[in-house]
């Protein structure tokens, strides 16, 4: 038997380091953490019910450079007490925070945060889940395919849409990388198609009302034509619908010089004046010239739950891939942005790659859906779970009570305005009000809107359409807005009206 000594002598270098490793940190002191979790959901909810209260701005006064100024100039070496970083988040970031779950939070489009949404996030995060293939995240991928059939159905979607079906359904990031994905399955349809056409001749089409990210999606995929088609105003709805008659010709003069159009977007619901195209008309023409026909609906879409407006939603059973928001107007908070597309075929080819580290039988074997096959980058966190989480905990009869809502209350503010002589209601629908000043230049508009946001405390933003110039909007954001709310609203507006005459001045 070996002395105590030659057992010493004898054990290796690394199980006598041993007892000279660095601490675990702090940080992963699990008790602590409970601690720290009831401290933070106590901020959460205080920090909520501020903003319902109004007792926070909407807007902040800072300048740029204030909050780094503010901040530590270098982080800490030892442990922080957790209070103390919370006393930070109160100083600098509450204040200098645009707060987008203000109830006079009325700019962009919504922003919807459910409580269940927060708590989903919350253990979606626990778990930390990277998401990139079926093997790493059984549940992770799982769920999300269960939850985008649960929405196929409740959205009324075609059976192509389904996993079972050709197609399927994933969470995007945001809608711009859903129109990259789909730009991409576009080019690589198209180039399987017409094997002679050269990158540098595609084509994207896209209507002067659409969202940036469809041009942001063509530069990225490498578009260099890009064709923005002029909108035609509809004054009985004031929507703006792209010209498909310039469209059929823009396309023709293309191909007749060597062009190859490949990809058209279009719009249900854009962001500046909720222009909808008639997409099954623009269906026609894509496949007459073998466009893939992407439907931007990323805010109005999820409309499709309510039965009273599927009449207006022909468009998604004809389109090529459908992009939605869950992050707007369904309660989703940000990082979740619905991707519906009919063929599988087309997509994964120009999105698959893999190494040997991700090789296993199920794969191989066919058996499941990596998920990585259909998004930018490889790893995805398990967005599912907090789908899973709202959908269960509201409801899809809450999601509809949400909309009708506000679709309600958009109404009432609409008629309250049309009964002031002075304003100018050009579009209402779903939950945004358009509106100008009568007879007013874009100036004065301009002004009234800037005082709404600094005196007032209402924050909105504008659009400037070709028939009116500059139009201010309100969009109704918060869950809980009531009528009170919007005559609030009203009342504000015309404290910012200047005299008529004033108005009128060129």
């Amino acid at each position: 038997m070996l002395s105590t000594v030659a057992r010493r002598v004898g054990r290796p270098a690394a199980t006598r380091a041993l007892s000279s490793l660095p601490p675990v940190p702090t940080d992963y002191e699990w008790d602590a953490f409970r601690t720290k979790a009831h401290q933070t959901i106590d901020f959460i909810v205080d920090y909520q019910k501020k903003l319902a209260a109004r007792e926070l701005p909407v807007l902040p006064s800072c300048q740029p450079g204030d909050v780094r100024r503010a901040l530590p100039a270098a982080p800490s070496e030892t442990p922080v007490e957790w209070s103390s970083i919370l006393a930070d988040v109160e100083r600098v970031v509450v204040p200098n925070m645009t707060h987008w779950q203000h109830p006079d939070f009325m700019a962009y489009f919504p922003a919807q945060a459910a409580p269940s949404a927060m708590l989903g996030e919350l253990m979606a995060n626990a778990m930390n889940q990277p998401g990139f293939n079926w093997i790493c995240s059984p549940a992770a991928t799982e769920m999300e395919l269960h939850v985008m059939d649960w929405l196929r159905e409740a959205f009324a979607l075609p059976e192509t849409m389904a996993w079972s079906g050709t197609g399927g359904g994933i969470m995007q990031p945001s809608a711009t990388e859903g129109m990259i994905v789909a730009q991409v399955s576009a080019r690589t349809r198209k180039l399987a198609r017409h094997p002679h056409i050269k990158l540098n001749d595609l084509v994207s089409y896209y209507s002067d009302q659409s969202h940036f990210c469809v041009e942001k999606a063509s530069k990225v995929v490498g578009v260099q034509h890009l064709r923005k088609i002029p909108s035609v105003y509809d004054p009985s709805t004031g929507n703006y619908a792209m010209d498909l008659g310039v469209l059929e010709a823009t396309i023709q003069a293309d191909i007749a010089n060597g062009l190859a159009p490949f990809f058209v977007s279009g719009n249900f619901g854009a962001t500046g004046v909720c222009a909808i195209d008639d997409i099954e008309a623009m269906a026609t023409i894509a496949a007459t010239h073998d466009l893939w026909l992407n439907m931007d609906a990323a805010y109005a879409g999820v409309v499709a739950l309510l039965p009273e407006y599927r009449g207006m939603l022909g468009g998604m059973h004809v389109c090529d891939s459908l992009l939605m928001n869950g992050s707007k107007w369904f309660h989703l908070m940000f990082n979740s942005s619905f991707f519906f597309f009919k063929d599988k075929t087309h997509i994964v080819p120009a999105l698959n790659a893999t190494g040997a580290y991700l090789e296993n039988k199920h794969t191989a074997e066919n058996n499941v859906f990596d998920l990585k096959d259909y998004q930018l980058g490889l790893g995805r966190p398990f967005r599912g779970l907090k789908a899973y989480c709202t959908i269960q905990s509201m409801g899809l009869q809450g999601f509809r009570d949400g909309l009708r809502r506000h679709v309600a209350l958009a109404k009432y503010l609409a008629a309250r305005l049309r009964s002031q002589d002075r304003i100018e209601v050009l579009r209402d629908i779903f939950g945004l009000v358009c509106f100008r000043v009568k007879g007013a230049t874009d100036d004065v508009n301009m002004a009234v809107m800037e005082k709404l946001n600094d005196v007032e405390g209402i924050h909105m933003v504008h659009t400037v359409t070709a028939d009116h110039g500059v139009v201010l909007r309100i969009a109704l954001c918060h869950p809980q807005l009531t009528e009170e709310d919007m005559d609030r609203v009203v009342a504000k507006l015309l404290r910012c009206l200047p005299d008529a005459d004033v108005a009128a001045v060129a």
